[in-house]
């Protein structure tokens, strides 16, 4: 049976071999139906295939997922066409930059397969291995695609740094100024693409693990005829839909470098976990809702919150610069009153803040100008914070994603920074809160930091 490789986005099977190795490419989906009394939730498998005329159709990066799970079952499968490359041109090289042995690993193995995912902590340089990449491609156009502004300028912050006279273009921000290298958010690229999509022979996603299987992301790569497309995370997605979407506009995991192995080589930061108890609340105990206990017991906890900014001064007056992170602007902005009530100067971090503004907010933090930042989930992920000596979690949560993006934002070892205390808000005042200080603790156990 035959596999044809259409083009870099697309893979023909004929029906037959469909129905074979339809397993590898579903997931489980549910929709809700409406039965006698209420909704019942139904789940069953949904392909990534699309049908044609006695055949199939599947994304591109998900040719080695079928050609192994053939070989698996002793399929002998003949491939027609091949997937288009680059011929790399230079050696990697950054300036101001010497590739540690783990660094060159990654970039050496994503400049042979072209297609895939780079795992990576943030104390590792996910930026920068993306650059080394397309340093290797002197003659390639590249597309940098970011879900924020603030990764799309510090990106090409990096780029100006270290690439050889880059000539750097963005779009987003209220900029449309395409070039050689152009930074763009993906929310303004997707007005573009189809006029834009053919112009690049590279594209790196940013975070990665915000492609889904529906969404801007997916639209885009459908669209985007580059050959090299390489993905940038510091956490894969577990879920079988996440990691189909992602492989399949993408490629599969190219290498990988955990905070573990970024600990023992001695090119990260150590973590110190600390645990902020709150006072018993009993008010908080006889809600019912998820979103009423969240509000109470978090966002609205003059408690809470009063523990988390003493806990910050007592920081500050050590001459240590402090992230506070939440989810909500009404929490942001609490906590910011309860700065103001106890004398500590803090600067609140959001959506609505400038681009511009938010970098200055983010360059006055590592320089310690800025001694206290709050932030919403704007600041999660992606942003390079070297000197950050605390973070705390005034957010909570349950999620591993979040939670390890949350600590990445302080991993980065310095000549004047080794650790990095971790502030854990334990909420006890309700099942909802103590079930999700659970799930964090298993990580934090997991990771070998308890």
């Amino acid at each position: 049976m035959n596999i044809e490789i259409l083009d870099v986005i697309e893979c023909k099977i004929p029906k037959a071999l469909g129905d074979i190795v339809k397993p590898t490419l579903s997931f489980m989906a549910f929709f809700y139906q409406q039965g006698p009394y209420r909704k019942v939730r139904r789940e069953y498998m949904k392909s990534v295939m699309s049908k044609g005329e006695n055949c199939y159709y599947f994304p591109a990066g998900l040719l080695q997922r079928v050609l192994n799970y053939c070989k698996e079952r002793n399929i002998k499968v003949t491939i027609i066409g091949e997937v288009e490359r680059l011929k790399a041109t230079a050696k990697p090289a950054l300036k101001g930059i010497t590739l540690r042995e783990e660094q060159q690993r990654l970039v050496d193995k994503a400049i042979k397969d072209q297609r895939g995912v780079l795992v990576a902590p943030t104390g590792i340089g996910k930026s920068l291995l993306g650059l080394a990449v397309i340093s290797a491609f002197p003659k390639a156009s590249t597309l940098w695609l970011c879900h924020t502004k603030d990764l799309m300028y510090q990106a090409a912050e990096f780029a100006e740094k270290h690439l050889d006279k880059p000539k750097i273009g963005f779009i987003g921000d209220g900029v449309n100024n395409p070039q050689k290298l152009t930074f763009a958010t993906r929310q303004s690229f997707i007005k573009h693409v189809g006029a834009l999509g053919c112009d690049y022979d590279i594209v790196v996603i940013d975070e990665v693990h915000h492609l889904s299987g529906d969404g801007q992301y997916q639209t885009l790569m459908r669209n985007i005829l580059a050959p090299v497309r390489i993905g940038l995370t510091a956490t894969m997605p577990t879920d079988k839909e996440a990691i189909l979407a992602i492989e399949g506009a993408l490629g599969p995991i190219i290498d990988e470098v955990t905070i573990k192995e970024g600990q023992e080589r001695g090119t990260m930061a150590s973590i110190k976990i600390r645990f902020l108890k709150v006072p018993v609340d009993y008010k908080v105990k006889d809600l019912r809702k998820y979103q009423d206990v969240y509000r109470a017991g978090v966002v609205e906890n003059t408690a809470q919150h009063s523990l988390i900014i003493e806990t910050a001064a007592k920081h500050v007056k050590k001459g240590d610069s402090v992230l506070i992170l939440v989810t909500q602007i009404a929490h942001g902005e609490n906590l910011l009153d309860e700065c103001e009530r106890q004398h500590v100067q803090a600067v609140f971090a959001q959506g609505a803040t400038e681009g511009i503004i938010r970098k200055e907010i983010k360059d006055a933090l590592n320089s310690k100008d800025i001694h206290v930042v709050i932030a919403t989930t704007i600041w999660n992920e992606g942003l390079n914070i070297p000197e950050l000596n605390v973070i705390i979690n005034a957010a909570g949560g349950k999620s591993e994603i979040r939670t390890l993006q949350i600590i990445g934002r302080g991993l980065r070892l310095t000549k004047t920074k080794r650790q990095l205390i971790m502030y854990d808000v334990m909420n006890l005042n309700h099942s909802f809160l103590l079930s999700h200080l659970g799930e964090r603790l298993a990580i934090y156990t997991e990771m070998g930091w308890m």
